[in-house]
């Protein structure tokens, strides 16, 4: 478990169902977002902070929406400056997994599980965020590029709203939550 990679799965699973070469984009848009079922595309960390913000903003809007929600920001601190918009999802969802390296401790609710990462887990390399419900399926997960050329820290990124492969990624990281309660 520690080498698994929701980016990789989700990678494998769209290529498996078609090519995904023509469905790159340059940057992340709302029409892009809201239009395209799927698309690859190399951005920056605030574009992640985007894409982010409109599943988690979709997310708060559908109050009578249940479902899990999914998200991993490498560290658990990375959650700070949104805590509250979880919190709110939480309100309104079956549960939120929250993974990341244990440097922070968000406040308690009782639809929020955090799921502790060691330091050598590739999800603590990866960006994602997961919601599965039976009205909202979305995937967004982004991986840092390690080129050291680089002169802002640079993303791989890809977003999905097939509900198949949707399933498939919740399926693999309710793996990954089961794995790590049972350790």
């Amino acid at each position: 478990m520690k080498n698994f990679s929701v980016f990789q799965l989700a990678l494998a699973l769209l290529s498996i169902k078609r090519s995904i070469g023509s469905d790159r984009i340059s940057n992340i848009s709302r029409h892009d977002f809201q239009e395209r079922e799927t698309f690859l595309c190399n951005t920056t960390s605030s574009s992640i902070e985007y894409a982010c913000l409109m599943i988690e903003n979709s997310l708060v809007l559908r109050t009578n929406r249940g479902g899990r929600v999914y998200a991993g920001f490498g560290k658990l601190s990375g959650f700070q400056s949104v805590i509250d918009r979880y919190l709110r999802i939480a309100d309104v969802s079956e549960a939120v997994y929250l993974f990341g390296r244990n440097d922070w401790q968000p406040p308690r609710h009782p639809n929020i599980r955090l799921i502790t990462l060691d330091d050598d887990f590739t999800l603590t390399k990866e960006l994602f965020l997961i919601a599965n419900s039976s009205t909202f399926n979305t995937a967004f997960i982004a991986r840092r590029d390690e080129t050291p050329s680089a002169a802002q820290h640079s993303y791989a990124a890809l977003k999905t709203s097939d509900d198949s492969v949707v399933m498939s990624l919740t399926n693999a990281v309710e793996g990954v939550i089961n794995w790590s309660i049972a350790a």
